[in-house]
């Protein structure tokens, strides 16, 4: 098995050609574009993308504590990496925790975060890089689309996006199953099947 290593100067220069995808100072909220990188290697563009996508999550901008948390997640739930090698989703899933932690330290003065969050990133990751092969299984991959909602919560979606299948494969078209009510960033690491809501309303595992 071969690889490609795609030089750093390469990925800005691939990156600075689409601009609109990244916030910016007239944009700043531009933060849940979706990414896809299907052979993500050890994740030199997902990191690059996840730079740009914090560069305006500041505490300043997003005051308290679950607004600054919720955006960072964000911005990591709209980033995703296929790659064939179990060693290379690895390494990238803890580059990118590592950007995730130095954005803390540079913009809360430490890596200090809730224990809901702590749990979050990692499932987020989990969800979102992932081992496969992008050509020869590209139907039975599946990925989670992560929709924000109000006061730190997201509506998860998984689906198959790319089943031959499906009328008109993109992403997260065909074949859904989500979560039937809002799920609180704090819950993703314990609640990783769809959230259901029972008769009365209340949310069930």
């Amino acid at each position: 098995m071969a690889e490609v290593y795609t030089h750093e100067r390469e990925v800005n220069a691939m990156l600075d050609l689409v601009p609109d995808m990244f916030p910016c100072p007239d944009d700043p909220g531009n933060t849940d574009r979706t990414f896809l990188e299907p052979s993500c290697g050890s994740g030199n563009f997902l990191v690059e993308i996840l730079r740009r996508k914090l560069r305006y999550v500041t505490p300043r901008r997003y005051a308290n504590g679950e607004d600054f948390e919720h955006r960072i997640l964000r911005c990591v739930a709209s980033v995703y990496g296929i790659d064939i090698s179990a060693d290379n989703v690895d390494e990238a899933r803890e580059r990118m925790r590592s950007v995730i932690v130095e954005h803390l330290v540079e913009h809360a003065g430490s890596d200090e975060a809730t224990q809901g969050f702590r749990e979050a990133v990692p499932a987020i990751l989990e969800t979102n890089v992932i081992c496969g092969d992008a050509l020869v299984d590209a139907a039975e991959i599946e990925l989670v689309e992560y929709r924000p909602g109000a006061a730190g919560t997201f509506i998860r979606e998984w689906s198959r996006p790319f089943d031959p299948s499906a009328d008109e494969p993109n992403l997260f078209s065909a074949d859904v199953h989500r979560d039937e009510v809002p799920i609180h960033y704090s819950d993703l690491g314990c609640q990783t099947g769809p959230v259901v809501a029972d008769p009365l309303g209340r949310k069930a595992a």
